[in-house]
C-alpha cells in the first residue's frame, strides 16, 4: 500500500512537472513591429497562422473545392495542438503552431519594357519562431530550397555563416533569388539581400523599425482586435509616395519625372494620413477592413460625395452577365459630389498642386469622353456605374441615368466628340464604327460612355446575352446602403490561390480537375466592396472568399512582377 501511494505521488508530481514546463515553454507574442524597417513601403503582420489557416479552411470556396483539390487541413487535435505550440511534436507542426508572421515590402523596382511598367516589390517574410536555431535551420533550409524549386525550378543553393546562419537559392546566369538568414529564434526570408539585412539590422537596433512610428502604434490599437486574423499599414509619407508614382500613369505620362513625383508625393503627404488593414473571418467568407485615414478638414470637404440619393435598381438592365467588375456611385448629386472632391483637393495645396490634382481628377473620366464633368454631370441622376465587361477589355464603360438629354449631347458633340472623334447611337443594336475613339449610347433613359473598344465589348455581351440575372447580386445591392459598392469577379484569383496551394502540396490539378473547380466556384465568385466616409477617412470593407491573403500567396508564384500598362 506504501508503495502504491508512493507511485501515485511521483506520477503526480512528473504530470505537474510536465505540465509546468509545458506551461513555461509556451510562447509569449513579441511585438513583429521591432523587426521591420521604419521605412518599409507595406507592413503586414499575422500572429497566428494556425488561426488564418483555419479561417480560411472553414470558407465555403474551401469546402467545395475540397472534393477535387483533396487538400490537406489542420489538425483538430486539441492535444497535439498543445503539444506542438509547447515545442514537441515535428518540427513542421512545432513552427506552425508558434511562430508569428509578418511580411514588408521594403522597396519597389520599376523598369519600363515598351509601352508597360513592370514593378518587382522587393520584399521578406519575417517569423519569429520562438524556437531554438538548432531546430529551426534545417527545417528553413529545405523549406528555401522547395520553395526556389517551386518558384524557379532548377536553382542552385548555398549556404554560409555570418552574422547569421545563411541558405541562397538563385537561378544560374540570372537575378531572382532567395535568401533565407536564421538569426536565433528570427526567421527572415527575402527576394534580395537588402531586404533581409534592412529586418535583421532592425531587430539588432543599427536600424529604425517600425515600432517607432506613433501613427502605426495607434491605429493598431485601435483597429486590431482578438478575432482579428491579419494587420497591415502604410505609413502616410510611403502612401504618398506609392500614389506618387501610380499618378503619372494616370495622367497619361511615363514614370521617372523626379520632379513630378516630388510634387506629388509632397501634396498627398498633406491629404493621407495612412492606410490601414485588418482581416476577420466573417459570414463563410473573410472580411477585409480598409482605413484611409485623411486630414480632418478633407474628410468634411467630403460629406456632399458620400450623400446618398433615392435607391434606383433598374440599371441591371444593363449590366451584361460575365462582367468583370461593376462600381456603384449612389451620390445623390453627382455635380456635387465632384465638386466636393475638387474642394477637398484644393483645400491643403498651393495652385500648382491643386491643378495637377485637378487634372488627375479630370482624367478619371476623360477616358469616358467627358471633357467637362461639371457640365456632364449637372445631366445626370444617381447612380452612376463604371462597367469592366470582361476580361479580355483592359478599360471600362460609364453609364448613367439622364436627365437632360439635349444638354448632354449637346456638351458632347461640342467637347470630347468634335472633330470626328467620337459617335453617338441611340440604340444598344447599333452599329459602331471602330476608327472613332469615344461612343456614347441613349438607350431607355440611360447613357454609356466610353471607348469605342470597351463599348463594342459591352454591346456585343449584352447582345449575346440576357443582362444580369443574378438575384444574390441584385438582393445584395438592394440591401446594402453604402454610398459606392463594387461587385468584383475574383474566379481568377480563387483558382490560382486554390491551384497555387495544392502545388505547394506537391499535386498538380489535372485540367478536368480545373473544369470541375470552375463549375463549383461559380457561385462564389464575386468579391463586393462597401465604400463608406467615415469620422477619421475613407472606409472600405470587402467580403470574399479568402481576402487579401490569397493576393499575399501570389508573391510567391515565379516572377510575377506587377505589371501596368500605359
Amino acid at each position: 500500500m506504501k508503495f502504491l501511494r508512493t507511485s501515485l505521488v511521483l506520477v503526480l508530481l512528473v504530470i505537474l512537472v510536465v505540465a509546468a514546463w509545458a506551461w513555461y515553454n509556451r510562447p509569449s507574442a513579441v511585438d513583429l513591429a521591432n523587426y521591420a524597417p521604419a521605412d518599409s513601403l507595406l507592413y503586414v503582420e499575422l500572429n497566428n497562422p494556425s488561426a488564418v489557416a483555419r479561417a480560411i479552411q472553414q470558407t465555403d470556396v474551401w469546402k467545395a473545392a475540397a472534393p477535387i483539390t483533396q487538400m490537406q487541413t489542420s489538425s483538430d487535435n486539441k492535444v497535439a495542438m498543445a503539444a506542438a505550440r509547447s515545442g514537441i511534436g515535428p518540427i513542421e507542426a512545432v513552427l506552425t503552431a508558434r511562430s508569428q508572421i509578418a511580411l514588408v515590402v521594403v522597396g519597389l523596382n520599376a523598369s519600363e519594357e515598351a509601352e508597360t511598367l513592370r514593378v518587382k516589390p522587393e520584399f521578406a517574410l519575417i517569423a519569429e519562431t520562438h524556437t531554438s536555431s538548432w531546430r529551426t535551420k534545417p527545417a528553413v533550409t529545405a523549406a528555401v530550397k522547395q520553395l526556389a524549386s517551386f518558384v524557379y525550378g532548377a536553382s542552385n543553393c548555398t549556404e554560409r555563416s555570418g552574422d547569421a546562419e545563411y541558405v541562397e537559392c538563385s537561378v544560374a546566369g540570372g537575378e531572382r533569388k532567395i535568401i533565407g538568414a536564421v538569426d536565433g529564434t528570427l526567421v527572415v526570408v527575402g527576394n534580395t539581400q537588402n531586404a533581409v539585412q534592412k529586418c535583421l539590422e532592425a531587430k539588432r537596433g543599427t536600424r529604425a523599425s517600425l515600432r517607432t512610428d506613433p501613427e502605426m502604434m495607434r491605429v493598431r490599437s485601435s483597429l486590431a482586435t482578438n478575432q482579428t486574423l491579419g494587420f497591415g499599414y502604410i505609413s502616410a509619407s510611403n502612401s504618398a509616395k506609392l500614389f506618387s508614382w501610380a499618378a503619372p500613369l494616370v495622367m497619361g505620362r511615363g514614370p521617372g519625372d523626379r520632379q513630378l513625383e516630388q510634387l506629388l508625393a509632397v501634396s498627398a503627404g498633406k491629404i493621407l494620413r495612412g492606410v490601414a488593414w485588418t482581416a476577420v473571418a466573417s459570414g463563410g467568407g473573410i472580411e477585409d477592413r480598409y482605413l484611409f485615414s485623411l486630414e480632418p478638414d478633407v474628410v468634411r470637404r467630403l460629406e456632399p460625395a458620400f450623400d446618398v440619393g433615392q435607391p434606383d435598381e433598374n440599371f441591371w438592365k444593363l449590366v451584361p452577365n460575365g462582367f468583370q467588375s461593376l462600381t456603384i456611385y449612389r451620390s445623390k448629386e453627382p455635380a456635387l459630389a465632384w465638386r466636393s472632391l475638387d474642394s477637398a483637393v484644393a483645400l491643403k495645396l498651393d495652385a500648382l498642386p491643386a491643378v495637377l490634382f485637378g487634372t488627375l481628377l479630370k482624367s478619371s473620366l476623360t477616358t469616358y469622353g467627358i471633357a467637362d464633368p461639371k457640365e456632364v454631370l449637372t445631366t445626370l441622376a444617381p447612380p452612376l456605374l463604371t462597367l469592366r465587361p470582361s476580361a479580355a477589355v483592359d478599360g471600362s464603360v460609364l453609364f448613367a441615368r439622364v436627365t437632360d438629354e439635349a444638354r448632354l449631347r449637346r456638351s458632347l458633340a461640342e467637347e470630347a466628340f468634335k472633330v470626328s472623334n467620337g459617335q453617338i447611337v441611340n440604340s444598344l443594336q447599333a452599329e459602331l464604327d471602330p476608327e472613332l475613339e469615344f461612343t456614347a449610347v441613349f438607350s431607355d433613359g440611360y447613357v454609356l460612355l466610353g471607348k469605342t473598344e470597351n463599348m463594342e465589348s459591352c454591346l456585343a455581351a449584352l447582345r449575346k446575352s440576357e443582362a444580369v440575372t443574378g438575384d444574390k447580386l441584385k438582393k445584395a445591392s438592394q440591401e446594402s446602403s453604402a454610398p459606392i459598392l463594387t461587385y468584383a469577379n475574383d474566379e481568377l484569383r480563387l483558382r490560382n490561390f486554390i491551384s497555387t496551394l495544392t502545388m505547394l502540396q506537391g499535386r498538380r490539378l489535372s485540367a478536368e480537375e480545373i473544369a470541375g473547380l470552375r463549375e463549383r466556384l461559380r457561385d462564389y465568385s464575386f468579391s463586393s466592396t462597401e465604400t463608406r466616409l467615415g469620422s477619421t477617412g475613407i472606409e472600405r470593407k470587402t467580403h470574399s472568399a479568402f481576402g487579401q491573403f490569397s493576393t499575399f500567396v501570389s508573391l510567391i508564384q515565379s516572377d510575377n512582377s506587377n505589371v501596368v500598362a500605359r
